[in-house]
């Protein structure tokens, strides 16, 4: 039996794809760019995969040597795994290496592998012999361009000075997200179609926590990788997650960030770091991407950018070099990173002091269950080591919505107050206390709302103020009345600093909260394409079970018809015995195959349902 020609691609890869399991062809699927209105059978996907979108879109995620080892391939008929590995030189010295990549090939449908030998496509071949035309490398050139030697030592004396600037950098970007948090509750953010936060939230979340205007967006990346924060309905949020991280200490908070961060880096990018963790990142790491990824120098350096970026605002660099956490991240264990890391980390605090004058302010990182509940009492004025919160009646009016009491919030500032409860702060809580609920929003019908109070002044002043105009509030007797909900109503008069408490029908107050959580899963893709393409190739031509075996049989019969190829027909006699025919085909249709007997000069119709097996051939 001859070998298969290049023409006959089709045939071996589309039985190539239909022999993957469920699992592997999502993988697949998910990986490159398919039309699935295009794609009928495993033909039709074999076809899309060769198509110029789909090649370049997995060819820009592929190192030199893995592009080396299609490439070889590509130029000749079929090789064995001995073959490649002989022929790429310096990058098939490793065999486990270049089986690796060889099965990766095969995994991205840019090989196929059939009877111990690898072959390539006839798009992967016609799109490699166009790269030199557009200035990207030659099989040559992938094979004998070496790498550019930009490596850098750095002294042992330098390594203090920066694990300070990385700690520093670590700190804040930890209390940064945690920050981020903290806003994204109360005041979710529009999510850009293409990522990221619209330019007036990024403007207002930079002004309310207080950051540079372009740390936000690195701030939101970091966040997200970590699982903190995901979209909803286009908006960003805190996922269920972000409440217990907010609870932990520094630097635990800090190594689970640092953590995300490392397993988020492509696999290749990481390995380039982890060989440059005592060499400036920046230009140096980016002439080897470029090298290493000449297919997808773009794509790639974006990528690399962003990562180097948070890789500074965490602390795993300094001034673009690696500090000694974020060494003991790359090569050694998290648990390493983290202990590196908290050593340097200022040391928290849980005791404050509470001033006359109505500010809080904390000598040092408050612990976080106190900072916590602290926030619910007081607004915070300044974010630093030393951080300031100041207590007023609207503050207070929020905690006592929340639940708080007068005994409860003034226990809580004793506790942790190191100066005690100035007589300014014992009369702040007590005048709010008497207030609270002074305005009380309750259900109105089945779904509108109302807003009372024995102080008639003070209900005259809402139903004129221009804030709630919008709830079209109207006089009722003793109330004011509104066709929007009570928690709608609510919010609007505890934002405009109403002493405002909510009340069920029999008058006890509700504690109402707004914290927004996202109800998003972000480690679930969320397209269903592939599923859907998957379920119509299996149920389609080329499934795996009882009739479709021979739509399968005719597709592959047709193909050969269009391309006039040669097919080896085993077929299956009523005796049992195997007869083994090379026939030209010429049509398949109602069950049965005709084609000329080349060698015995006859033309011969064969039932597809005898038929066991068929294969391209060169023989003649």
């Amino acid at each position: 039996m001859g070998m298969a020609t290049i023409s006959d691609a089709a045939l071996l890869l589309a039985a190539q794809l239909r022999a993957l399991d469920d699992s592997q062809l999502l993988q697949l699927l998910r990986s490159r760019v398919v039309r699935s209105n295009s794609v009928s059978d495993f033909f039709d996907l074999a076809d899309a995969l060769q198509q110029t979108t789909s090649l370049e879109r997995v060819l820009r995620t592929l190192d030199r040597p893995t592009l080396a080892t299609m490439a070889v391939v590509a130029d000749t008929t079929s090789l064995t795994a001995d073959d490649v590995a002989a022929a790429l030189g310096r990058f098939g010295r490793d065999p486990v290496a270049v089986q690796s990549r060889l099965d990766r090939l095969v995994e991205h449908a840019l090989l196929i592998f059939r009877g111990g030998r690898y072959s390539a496509p006839d798009g992967v071949t016609d799109h490699l012999a166009g790269w030199p035309f557009d200035d990207l490398p030659s099989t040559g050139e992938l094979l004998d361009t070496a790498p550019p030697s930009t490596l850098t030592s750095v002294e042992p004396s330098e390594r203090a000075s920066l694990d300070r600037i990385a700690a520093e950098n670590a700190f804040a970007t930890t209390n940064e997200v945690t920050e981020l948090l903290n806003q994204l509750r109360t005041s979710p953010v529009r999510d850009l179609a293409r990522g990221g936060v619209s330019l007036p939230d990024s403007k207002r979340l930079a002004v309310s926590m207080s950051v540079p205007l372009d740390k936000v967006a690195g701030l939101v990346d970091i966040a997200e990788r970590a699982g903190l924060v995901a979209t909803t309905n286009a908006q960003w949020m805190p996922t269920a997650d972000a409440t217990e991280w907010m609870s932990r200490s520094a630097d635990e908070r800090w190594l689970h960030l640092a953590e995300a961060w490392h397993q988020g880096v492509p696999a290749e990018i990481r390995t380039i770091l982890a060989d440059r963790t005592h060499s400036f990142w920046g230009d140096g790491v980016e002439a080897y991407v470029r090298w290493l990824f000449p297919a997808g120098v773009d794509w790639m350096l974006e990528k690399v950018r962003r990562y180097s970026r948070d890789a500074q605002l965490l602390g795993v660099t300094a001034e673009r070099l690696p500090s000694t956490a974020g060494v003991a991240l790359l090569t050694r264990t998290p648990a390493e990173a983290a202990a590196a890391m908290a050593a340097l980390f200022p040391k928290e605090v849980h005791h404050v002091y509470v001033q006359p004058d109505l500010t809080v302010i904390s000598p040092g990182p408050l612990a976080p269950q106190l900072d916590a509940r602290l926030r619910t009492i007081a607004d915070v004025e300044t974010r630093a080591l030393a951080s300031t919160y100041r207590i007023s009646p609207s503050s207070l009016h929020h905690a006592m919505t929340l639940g708080e009491t007068l005994e409860g919030m003034r226990e809580f500032l004793a506790e942790i107050s190191l100066t005690g409860v100035p007589q300014p702060v014992q009369y702040l809580l007590a005048e709010a206390a008497s207030r609270h609920g002074l305005v009380r929003v309750g259900l109105h019908g089945s779904v509108g709302s109302y807003v009372m109070s024995p102080d008639s002044l003070l209900l005259q002043s809402i139903a004129v103020d221009p804030n709630f105009a919008p709830f079209g509030l109207r006089h009722e007797t003793d109330r004011l009345v509104s066709r929007f909900g009570v928690e709608q109503l609510f919010w609007a008069l505890s934002d405009a600093r109403y002493p405002v408490a909510a009340e069920d029908r029999v008058g006890n107050i509700l504690s109402l909260r707004r914290d927004q959580v996202s109800d998003e899963n972000p480690s679930e893709p969320q397209d269903a394409q592939p599923e859907q393409l998957l379920t119509k190739l299996r149920s389609g031509q080329g499934g795996a079970t009882g009739d479709e075996d021979q739509a399968w049989l005719s597709r592959q019969i047709e193909v050969a018809i269009r391309n006039k190829l040669l097919l080896k027909v085993t077929v299956k006699m009523p005796d049992g015995r195997e007869m083994l025919y090379t026939l030209e085909p010429s049509t398949v249709a109602a069950g049965r195959m005709r084609g000329l007997d080349r060698g015995a000069d006859i033309e011969r119709t064969l039932p597809l349902s005898s038929i066991i097996g068929v294969e391209a051939t060169t023989e003649r």
